[in-house]
């Protein structure tokens, strides 16, 4: 007895409970006397007057838990749902006014508190609960319900007053701050809802066989780990962003194909066009030949034509001989006198004739001349400089009337002047042919450069290109999976285009320089050794400094997704600051830039030539790329066709003058004047002669005369044949040449023709000529290398490459999910732009985004799921810890209890990461931030990450109760000796009141961590349908150790139990139902029987 009052001292007890318009309860008073049975049949409201009670405690609306009933709300209990049909169904309609309050004694105080909570329920569907608290107060004290006119009236809220003083507005609270003062005032510093979970447990009490699964349901709180949620939307976000990632690799390889079927539709029809080049160029080349052949047809017939003349010429001369034959024969000696006399003067006239046919033909010399000077003073004036009395006698050097020696004079001169020209003709023709060659040459790159530029491929220098090819072809036979690219080809963007001259101009070469991956460049430095490749750098990507862009650097004009390249590009430019003025370039004598080029390093300052820089870096780098090599290609046509306009004049000149016999010896400049002479001379001699032959008067015909007429008549007949073979000569050369101006100007179209195509593929034309070379190479007697044939099949082969371009296009389109109909060699920049674009921007964005959604993934994994499960765990074993300290400080008769975890097997991953974490301070974030060296813990993260995020059930891995397995050590002491078994062991074997014992007990010592032992606070525990499985020795047992314990227990139970429990407890309840109402009746078991 007296160890009862002194445990009563300790608690603030329960002495009344009022119930007004709850359930069917209108408005009951109850008294407690410390533990109580409520007692009634089924329906009676047992259940009813815990939940009352929890609610009031602990704000709980999960009612009657023990019977599993849903239906049960505030707003049922408040206006009283019988769950009837029918306007009957609620015992109470309109607003509603509904108590429930608390009465307790303080043994501390010396003094009463009443807490309560006033419900009000407008309609059906709604209510509004306000908690409030009377110190020094009792439930009589406080106007609840007012008697008028012999009816009872609820009292409003806002009427409710304590010993006549209305309570204020600030008085009542709502659900949670009023819980929680509720539970302030009743002595207790706990967590509400941990609390409210605590009392439900043992009020529902349901007993297990499985111990393990008991322990986790009524003993430890539900884990609440919310950052699965956020884990899996991380997850989802890596997933996305990994697909994406492998969308664009399979893009990559797609577009990969497209190119390479690209290059070969490219070099197929590069091969096409050189042939119809060669066929153009062959059918030019079979002109020529043709033309060759009617030439020489041609001079066949003037040598036939010189045989024949050669041949007329001597029978002319036996022509004349019988003729003279015959003129004699015609003469008698009479005449003979006469005659030789007439002979000597026609012999004079002979001579005369051969003399002047010589001076005709001199004169004739000088005429040519004469014109061809004129020729020259007109075409080469500009280049000589030549008097006007020297060309006055240039002009008339055929003219008798201009002395002989002043023109002999004037000519020399003038040839000496020519001569000297004409050597610097040919000076200026060697070194254009030179520039032509030269410019051809350039023009054929500047060509190729234009169509890599059109298909949107970068150009880059041949060296730096042929580097990058032979390290990735070397990468890709030891089967590296790795992309080697070029510096300039990883800048995604220069930010402000203005800058864009300065910054390329101080990279310089550096642009070009090659970057791997930091794994494999030590394998690229291998290969540039081993392949000695000149003229290449590579950049020794691992070791750059991990930098941060410096504010106001050149740095941050570029745009640079690449992890290596963005870390070169900070190396090279963050000490380059970029400045407006030259005063602020002043400042920044280390490293200082303008946009004009003036640059300050290390101390000094220089102004670099921006205009000439070729521009790479950036997406639009190409477009400037094309704009420059169109403008080169334009002023290298402009000069080409200045030098070969230089090269054909001079080549005119040079033929002009070549043409001109400038040897003195070979002209006679007083010929005009001599034959003049011997013209005025023959004229006198025939004067005598037919003075001569009109004195004889007879003639003498003689026989002679007959015979020398018969053989010139022969020679006459022979004449005239020559004459018509030479006349059928004339008519076949009058032919050939008409035949010759044919081929001449179908020459001159196909030359047109050539030239046409030569000047659209002026890059093919040099190769084209090598491979015609080549083909014709060991052929005699033709010019034919292929055949129309050939053009045609190579057609065919264009369009086969053109049909399997097409089909590469489109499993990309497919792929990339764009507009199937973006097909076909007009679109090859569109997918070199894409690739560009891919390979060198949007791959490595999307890979720095999935290292760093990784890098996310990892860390809400640690620092928030495995950290939360972690620190969980924690305090589960501190509060089993508490437990396991409450139950050896309060046996069970001989037996004391003591909780068991054991780690499950299966999560044995998670409990080597937390192992591997105590090495940093239990801080998941500390050991994020590390080195990250541990492959085991590595492997243990990943593991334990996709086992996490594949399984189906959340609650598996979230709810920490699962990483252990649960049982109770039970020590028994039997005399001096002390037995220990498990009670997992004992399910089958014990009785039913035997398994709940325990049960009973681990619900009571977990409860006890709320009630501290040097506190004076309230120690309620309320159990419903009560000890259904006990004997009364057990039930006796379990009472008494509630009592030694400090409870105050309400229990709940069928009437049946009321001699099992209320024998052992200081009141019983009863609960019977009138109508449709329930009243309480107090009173001791022994009463019950007269109620």
């Amino acid at each position: 007895m007296m160890r009862r009052i002194t445990m009563q001292m300790n608690r603030k007890t329960a002495t009344r409970l009022l119930l007004v318009q709850w359930s069917r309860f209108q408005n009951e008073c109850i008294h407690l006397e410390g533990s109580t049975l409520f007692t009634g049949v089924n329906g009676s409201g047992k259940s009813t007057i815990l939940d009352a009670v929890t609610y009031l405690l602990t704000g709980n609306t999960q009612f009657n838990k023990a019977a599993k009933d849903r239906d049960r709300t505030v707003v049922a209990y408040v206006r009283g749902d019988t769950k009837s049909n029918g306007t009957e169904r609620y015992l109470r309609m309109g607003e509603v006014v509904s108590y429930i309050a608390m009465e307790f004694w303080s043994p501390v105080e010396n003094s009463y508190m009443v807490i309560g909570v006033c419900i009000e329920s407008a309609n059906e569907f709604s209510y509004k609960s306000s908690w409030f608290i009377c110190r020094n107060s009792q439930i009589e004290q406080i106007n609840f319900t007012v008697v008028e006119n012999k009816r009872v009236r609820f009292t409003p809220r806002n009427e409710l007053a304590v010993g006549g003083h209305r309570l204020k507005s600030a008085d009542f609270l709502g659900r949670d701050k009023g819980v929680d003062q509720v539970l302030r005032a009743l002595g207790l510093r706990c967590d509400a809802t941990k609390y409210r979970t605590k009392l439900l447990k043992m009020m529902v009490f349901n007993p297990e066989n499985n111990i393990d699964q008991f322990i986790q349901d009524c003993v430890l709180e539900p884990g609440k780990v919310d950052s699965l949620k956020e884990l899996r939307e991380q997850r989802r976000q890596f997933e996305h962003i990994r697909g994406m990632y492998e969308n664009l690799r399979n893009s990559k390889v797609r577009l990969e194909t497209v190119e390479q079927k690209t290059v070969e539709y490219e070099k197929k029809l590069r091969n096409l066009h050189i042939r119809e080049l060669m066929l153009c160029y062959q059918e030019l080349r079979g002109k020529e030949e043709e033309k060759i052949q009617a030439e020489k047809k041609l001079e066949s017939l003037v040598h036939r034509q010189t045989v024949l003349g050669t041949r007329k010429k001597e029978l002319d001369k036996k022509y004349e001989a019988a003729g003279e034959r015959y003129r004699i024969a015609e003469n008698n000696d009479i005449f003979k006198g006469m005659q030789d006399s007439i002979q000597v003067q026609k012999r004079q006239i002979e001579n005369l004739e051969f003399e002047i046919e010589k001076y005709e033909e001199k004169v004739a010399e000088l005429k040519n001349l004469q014109i061809q000077m004129s020729g020259l003073l007109k075409r080469i004036a500009e280049f000589l400089e030549v008097g006007e009395m020297d060309k006055q006698y240039l002009c008339h050097l055929a003219e008798k009337e201009y002395d002989e020696d002043k023109k002999l004079q004037v000519f020399l001169h003038f040839a000496e002047m020519v001569k000297a020209q004409k050597n610097i003709f040919w000076t200026n023709e060697v070194h254009s042919r030179d520039r032509i060659g030269q410019l051809n040459t350039e023009m054929d790159e500047l060509e190729e450069t234009i169509k890599q530029l059109k298909s949107n491929q970068m150009v880059f220098p041949k060296k730096v290109e042929s580097a990058k090819r032979i390290i990735q072809e070397e990468f890709k036979r030891q089967k590296i999976q790795t992309d080697v690219r070029i510096f300039a080809e990883l800048v995604q963007e220069i930010k402000d285009a203005e800058w864009r001259a300065a910054i390329e101009t101080f990279l310089g070469r550096k642009r070009f320089y090659i970057i791997v991956d930091g794994d494999y460049c030590h394998k690229a430095m291998e290969v540039l050794e081993q392949k000695e490749i000149h003229g290449a750098n590579v950049v020794i990507t691992d070791k750059l400094p991990d930098t941060r862009m410096a504010a106001g650097s050149a740095a941050e004009m570029l745009v640079i997704p690449n992890l290596y390249a963005r870390r070169y590009a900070n190396y090279l430019l963050n000490g380059i600051h970029l400045c407006g003025t030259l005063e602020e370039l002043h400042e920044y004598p280390k490293g200082g830039l303008m946009k004009n080029g003036m640059l300050a390093k290390s101390y000094a300052v220089s102004y670099m030539e921006i205009r000439k820089t070729e521009f790479c870096l950036g997406g639009d780098a190409i477009k400037f790329q094309l704009e420059r090599a169109e403008e080169e290609k334009e002023k290298k046509k402009t000069e080409l066709r200045g030098m070969k306009n230089n090269v054909e004049q001079s080549e005119k000149y040079r033929r002009e003058i070549d043409r001109v016999d400038w040897d003195v010896n070979h002209y006679d400049f007083g010929s005009a004047k001599t034959l003049d002479e011997n013209m005025e001379k023959k004229e006198t001699i025939k004067k005598n002669i037919d003075k001569i032959r009109s004195n004889p008067d007879f003639m003498t015909v003689l026989q002679e005369q007959q015979d020398a007429k018969r053989e010139f008549d022969e020679f006459k007949e022979a004449v005239n044949k020559v004459s018509q073979e030479i006349g059928s000569c004339n008519k076949e050369q009058e032919t050939e040449n008409t035949r010759l101006k044919t081929i001449s100007g179908e020459l001159y179209e196909l030359n047109q023709e050539y030239s046409r195509k030569s000047m659209e593929r002026l890059e093919l034309k040099r190769p084209m000529m090598e491979e015609y070379e080549r083909l014709v190479k060991g052929k005699e007697y033709t010019w034919k290398a292929i055949t129309p044939k050939t053009v045609r099949n190579l057609e065919g082969e264009v369009k086969e490459c053109v049909r399997q371009l097409e089909s590469a296009q489109l499993e990309y389109c497919k792929l990339a999910e764009i507009d199937i109909n973006r097909r076909g060699v007009g679109c090859i920049p569109f997918y070199r732009e894409e690739y560009r674009n891919i390979a060198n921007i949007k791959i490595e964005e999307a890979q720095n985004r999935l290292k760093e959604q990784g890098e996310k993934l990892e860390s809400a994994f640690m620092n928030d799921f495995v950290a939360e499960i972690n620190e969980t765990i924690r305090e589960a074993r501190e509060e089993i810890e508490v437990i396991n300290q409450e139950l050896k400080r309060i046996p069970f008769g001989n037996d004391t209890y003591r909780f068991v975890m054991e780690e499950k097997a299966d999560r044995n991953v998670f409990f080597r990461i937390c192992k591997k974490l105590e090495q940093y301070m239990d801080s998941p974030e500390l050991y994020m931030n590390s080195a990250r060296d541990d492959e085991e813990m590595e492997q243990d993260i990943q593991e334990f990450m996709s086992i996490i995020l594949d399984e189906e059930d959340e609650a598996e891995y979230t709810d920490y109760r699962k990483y252990f397995v649960y049982d109770m050590k039970i020590v028994s002491r039997q005399g001096e000796q002390e037995i220990t078994s498990d009670l997992s062991k004992k399910q089958g074997s014990a009785s039913n009141g035997e398994k709940q014992t325990p049960y009973f007990i681990i619900l009571a010592a977990s409860l006890l961590q709320y009630y501290p032992r040097q506190v004076c606070c309230a120690r309620l525990a309320f159990i419903d349908e009560a000890f259904s499985a006990l004997s009364r020795e057990r039930i006796e047992q379990m009472v008494k150790y509630f009592e030694e314990n400090q409870f105050q227990v309400f229990y709940a139970a069928p009437p049946e139990k009321i001699n099992s429990i209320g024998t052992f407890i200081e009141s019983t309840v009863s609960l019977v139902m009138s109508g449709r109402y329930t009243h309480a009746v107090e009173g001791l078991v022994k009463d019950y029987q007269n109620v």
